[in-house]
């Protein structure tokens, strides 16, 4: 199954260490098989934002966002089920320094 993971900082979290170590966990996740890709966000004041109305195309600077969780990166997992998925995003760096949303893939063939 394939799984996103949602990589936000969290201001309950732990302070984030000098360098997040998220570089050695890809790489243990590639090494096992089980990362498809990831990366790092952008800052969220260099993301734009895109909607259409009617026939009006808005285009807004800035992400989307309610709260004071910022999406810093992402992850795709293909892996058993949502048990190892779980266990896998245990192990991210960013569990502890923030959090890790899990969303199951949903083909457009199912």
């Amino acid at each position: 199954m394939e799984f996103l993971f949602i990589i936000a900082d969290a201001p309950d979290a732990e302070p984030w260490p000098e360098e997040p170590p998220a570089g050695d966990w890809g790489g243990e996740m590639d090494a096992r098989g089980v990362r498809v890709r990831g990366n790092r966000l952008r800052p969220a004041a260099e993301a734009t934002t895109v909607r259409l109305r009617g026939h009006d195309l808005l285009v807004t600077d800035g992400a989307i966002t309610e709260g004071r969780d910022w999406t810093v990166g992402y992850d795709v997992i293909e892996c058993v089920d949502l048990d190892e998925a779980i266990q896998i995003a245990s192990l991210h760096p960013m569990a502890r320094y923030g959090r890790v949303e899990i969303r199951p893939a949903w083909p457009f063939e199912d």
